[in-house]
């Protein structure tokens, strides 16, 4: 048996990237709430929501401080319309990020919601219960709300997609 050239010894504790933790935004006191704090809150209160332009009427998913397309920022929070359709997907059997890769295998999703794309949005999320093989692009999805719970007391919002049935 060949012995291994390096150890990798990892702390009881691992600190995740902002990537990977969005505690930092969820939090209105945190240093990266400014403009995004809304949308964590809305998830909180079991809304997907985004940003509209007031002036060109863009709606941008994620949500935006400055609209692309006039670079207004005039932008309102909107509701995400609960139900879409599906767009793309894949299914993710190995290599999942440390948070979800004990509910692998799962499937990635593409959806479209409202009337993409002129005045909708495409969205990308993970879909638990359901089987790739029992999925097929247009088939219709609904956004539900994740309550992701830790370390401590901590509690995180996402959001999902399932099929409706």
């Amino acid at each position: 048996m060949k012995k291994p050239k390096r150890t990798l010894t990892l702390p009881e504790k691992i600190d995740l990237p902002p990537l990977l933790d969005l505690w930092d935004q969820q939090d209105p006191s945190g240093p990266d709430a400014t403009g995004i704090y809304d949308f964590y809150r809305n998830l909180a209160e079991g809304e997907l929501t985004t940003t509209k332009c007031k002036s060109c009427g863009k709606l941008m998913f994620p949500p935006q401080i400055i609209c692309p397309n006039c670079y207004s920022d005039e932008l309102e929070w909107v509701r995400i319309p609960e139900e879409g359709e599906l767009y793309a997907f894949t299914e993710l059997k190995l290599g999942a990020p440390i948070i979800v890769e004990n509910y692998a295998p799962f499937v990635i999703a593409i959806a479209r919601f409202g009337n993409y794309p002129e005045n909708g949005v495409q969205i990308s999320g993970m879909m638990f219960d359901v089987k790739y093989e029992d999925l097929k692009i247009g088939d219709k999805v609904r956004w539900e709300i994740l309550e992701i719970e830790g370390p401590g007391e901590k509690k995180r919002y996402w959001y999902y997609f399932e099929k409706v049935e």
